[in-house]
């Protein structure tokens, strides 16, 4: 009996000892993959604007991609000196106005939204998304 509990002792001391490791790497369990649909949107919401570039295709379009735990919650602003850099994907500014547009009010360029979007969400998820 003596032997089964040091082994046991020995088990749990290893397990600690990697414990730090473990959850250090899962900073959350999914991503949400959200689409919002212009009809719909617009029709819920005491008021919906139309981007600066003009009203979205009536199709689907991409709201976010946001990390969340098993349990439902999400993490969110998790690193306040990551800041969004609107020079970093210049190159994308048109495709981003066609297939990731806001609807929120007043409208504007989605420079706004998109920020948003990755202060809240953007920054909880560097860990698995890093393009550097």
């Amino acid at each position: 009996m003596k032997l089964a509990s040091g082994s046991i002792v020995i088990i749990n001391l290893l397990a600690l000892q990697y414990l730090p490791v473990l959850c250090l790497s899962q900073d959350f369990d999914f991503f949400y993959f959200v689409l919002q649909w212009p009809g719909s949107y617009c029709d819920t919401k005491q008021r919906c604007c139309y981007p600066k570039t003009g009203k979205p295709s009536a199709d689907f379009g991409i709201h976010g991609l946001w990390p969340n735990y098993n349990d439902g919650g999400y993490p969110s602003n998790c690193d306040p000196d990551s800041r969004f850099d609107k020079s970093e994907i210049s190159s994308l500014i048109g495709s981003l106005e066609k297939e990731w547009p806001t609807l929120s009010c007043p409208s504007n360029d989605g420079v706004k939204f998109w920020t948003h979007e990755w202060l809240k969400h953007g920054t909880c998820s560097e860990s698995e998304l890093d393009q550097r």
